[in-house]
């Protein structure tokens, strides 16, 4: 017979299915559009990870990380027809955001006790962002999915030091290095906190020696294509949308469009396009632009570091200039500025000089805001610290009540 509380998760993550297939069914997207669909269909005609094209001739990708598009790809192979194809993008996102919600309560509950995770749960399963990205033809159910399992290996790993919790943290990792080039840093940053705590050398050896064996066969194909050992290479791009004279917060799109916005590239990128479809143009292309990203932020750096703090405060509370379509819709500001506040709320009350696994959570959530804000913050970004956000939020709360004794 199942218990009170069972059924009280059971009724969260069915409300999580119903509020998500609300919404696919009113703001599901219609195609694979932008980089995802390019990638898809050279995948499909040529067999070839590839986001660009030179004189209609695909070039290996080193722009996009692998993960998302192989996933619509596998699911394109089995499902080839349009219309089935979407559904069923969709149906596999939505049990991601189902299993997220389950995950999420398991890490609740490492931390606090059965009230406080159910109420982290329905905060996590209701949160309207949530809820639309499942629409989305975009990787971010899966991303949500990898980081409750990589933050529940990571507080599994933090407790005991055995076999199991290490292949149970490295295989999130490995995979999250996958969906997301840069993620290898946190994975860095996670490890050397662990060093700190337990001074566990050789575990983390063995962790590092799984994450590089599961993404080798990835290291192998850049480096065989391109001469280097990365997954992606984009942080030119990424550093150049938001860092140049017309650039916001959000930064501005200039995919496939680099000249148009930014004219003074416009001579190098001819002179790159002039070579033809080779294969390292992905490679050639990314350092052009970290180039002139470079060269602006030389010229007024004051400038940019202001816009620094804009991009940091914008990622910590909300965009004052956002030009997302409903940014500023009560059901997403409202509840995204509660939560960014009980969240620095909890951090003040939490934070402190010893190394347990509330400090690690501050310092994951810090870290990524720290990074993302050198190049651009749009909405979604958030998403992958909700789980940390309703953590510090849940502190907030126990703090408060012990403090005033509430019961």
């Amino acid at each position: 017979m199942q218990s009170l509380s069972e059924k009280k998760i059971i009724f969260i993550i069915l409300l999580g299915a119903l509020l998500r297939i609300v919404s696919i069914s009113l703001y599901g997207d219609e195609e694979v559009a932008n980089e995802w669909g390019i990638m898809l269909e050279n995948l499909e005609q040529y067999n070839m990870l590839s986001v660009r094209s030179i004189d209609g001739v695909p070039v290996p990708n080193i722009f996009m990380p692998p993960l998302y598009p192989l996933f619509l790809y596998l699911v394109k192979l089995v499902f080839n027809d349009s219309f089935v194809f979407l559904n069923a993008v969709f149906t596999t996102q939505l049990i991601l955001s189902l299993i997220s919600i389950f995950l999420a309560f398991k890490i609740f509950l490492e931390i606090f006790n059965e009230k406080y995770s159910q109420v982290g749960t329905l905060l996590y399963a209701i949160f309207p962002l949530n809820i639309f990205a499942v629409s989305q033809i975009s990787s971010v159910s899966l991303q949500m999915l990898l980081i409750n399992v990589f933050l529940l290996g990571y507080i599994k790993f933090f407790k005991n030091l055995t076999l199991k919790n290490i292949i149970f943290f490295s295989v999130p990792s490995a995979l999250l290095i996958l969906l997301r080039g840069e993620f290898f840093i946190f994975v860095l940053l996670s490890l050397a906190y662990l060093i700190l705590k337990h001074k566990c050398f050789q575990k983390v050896i063995v962790s590092v020696f799984i994450i590089i064996f599961l993404i080798s066969p990835y290291l192998y194909r850049n480096f065989n294509i391109f001469g280097t050992i990365t997954i992606t290479k984009s942080s030119g791009y990424n550093l150049l949308k938001g860092n140049h004279p017309l650039t916001a917060v959000e930064g501005v799109g200039m995919f496939n469009a680099v000249e148009k916005v930014i004219p003074q590239t416009t001579d190098k990128l001819k002179e790159l396009y002039a070579l033809g479809p080779i294969k390292k143009h992905d490679l050639l292309k990314d350092k052009i632009l970290m180039d002139q990203a470079i060269e602006f932020i030389k010229e007024d750096p004051v400038k940019y570091v202001k816009l620094y703090f804009k991009k940091f405060f914008s990622f910590l509370f909300f965009d004052l200039n956002s030009t997302y379509p409903n940014y500023y819709s009560i059901f997403h500001i409202f509840p995204k500025v509660l939560l960014s506040i009980s969240t620095i709320v909890g951090i003040i009350f939490t934070i402190s000089m010893k190394k347990n696994i509330s400090n690690y959570f501050i310092l994951f959530y810090l870290s990524n805001i720290g990074l993302f804000s050198f190049f651009f913050i749009l909405p979604r970004y958030s998403l992958s610290l909700l789980t940390i956000q309703i953590l510090m939020s849940l502190y907030c709360i126990e703090k408060i009540k012990k403090k005033f004794n509430i019961l």
